[in-house]
């Protein structure tokens, strides 16, 4: 029977880049949005500085939790870091869209900051920049196979040939602070969390319901095995982009908040029932990836790191900790 961790992070590409810079993030969603009204919270929030003293709190906070995360994560020393993502329309167009994936190659790339503006990051680090992770590939291709036997129908791709950037950057953006040496075996897990919300040609994104029997069967393979595995959940929450019933302007703090009892309780296995709609209404599509994970790791209370809630910075973020 594995070992398991689990680690819960956000993934949004302001994670990677100095706060001083947050605000053009802000004023790209924003102007997406020819109805965009600011929330009170927000206004209060941008200040007199359009937004930069929050910013600057909040990266420290984001920057503090990843650094719990890591420190756990290398003490713990696992066979395989499994992370759970959803790719953006990145490596899977329009001529495979699945709404799992499973990647079964030996080795991938990640260029991470060529998708924030080359040096603009807070590494200052050339957009040319890799990262490159070893896979356990044969131990993925027994997940494979023991999934698919077990009822699910898991897409497989052992080549990642969809763009220039390698690694989704759900994927590859916690892994900068995680094990950016590349320490750990890496096995990722794809998910259409974004769904027909991507562009007119995507099928709807899988339920919540079915994510958690993925995580169930990827459970189920796993105590027959003796690896060391940790389980990496990577998505922010609601989107105040996303959150329809907000006039995609605002996060849905009242759901999120709902949401994070059930976690921080072990209360997880409830989210499973939670509908397309509702997805859809508090813009928590990328929740889905949590959810997998839950169904992996069970109703076990998490660890609370960290929680983000502002709305400068267009998510709810968690930062949690299982094991």
């Amino acid at each position: 029977m594995s070992e398991l961790l689990g680690l819960g992070c956000s993934h949004g590409p302001i994670i990677l880049t100095p706060p001083e810079a947050w605000h053009k993030s802000r004023e790209r969603i924003f102007g997406r949005n020819p109805n965009f009204q600011a929330p009170p919270e927000l206004v209060n929030e941008l200040g007199d500085d359009n937004g930069l003293t929050q910013d600057r709190i909040d990266q420290q906070k984001v920057v503090e939790a990843f650094g719990v995360m890591r420190d756990r994560l290398h003490e713990w020393n696992p066979d395989v870091v499994m992370v759970i993502g959803d790719d953006q329309s990145e490596n899977f167009k329009q001529d495979n869209l699945p709404p799992f994936c499973l990647y079964t190659g030996d080795e991938v790339d990640g260029y991470p900051f060529r998708n924030i503006g080359g040096s603009n990051n807070s590494w200052d680090a050339a957009a040319e920049t890799k990262f490159t992770f070893q896979c356990p590939q044969r131990f993925s291709k027994d997940m494979r196979n023991f999934l698919i036997r077990d009822g699910i129908d898991m897409a497989t791709s052992s080549a990642l040939k969809g763009w220039d950037w390698g690694l989704a950057h759900a994927i590859i953006n916690p892994l900068v602070y995680l094990d950016p040496e590349g320490k750990f075996p890496l096995l990722p897990l794809f998910v259409n969390c974004y769904g027909e919300e991507a562009g007119p040609d995507y099928p709807p994104r899988p339920t919540a319901k079915r994510c958690y029997e993925v995580g169930l069967s990827i459970r189920r393979f796993l105590d027959t095995r003796a690896e060391r595995v940790a389980i990496v959940a990577s998505s922010s929450w609601s989107h105040s982009f996303l959150a329809h019933k907000h006039n995609c302007s605002a996060i849905d703090l009242e759901t999120d908040r709902r949401y994070l009892d059930l976690v921080r309780q072990g209360h997880g296995s409830q989210l499973a029932a939670v509908t397309p709609e509702e997805l859809q209404d508090s813009g928590d599509h990328e929740i889905l990836n949590w959810i997998i994970a839950l169904g992996v790791l069970g109703d076990v209370p998490a660890e609370i790191v960290d929680v983000r809630e502002s709305h400068t910075q267009l998510a709810f973020r968690v930062a949690a900790l299982w094991g």
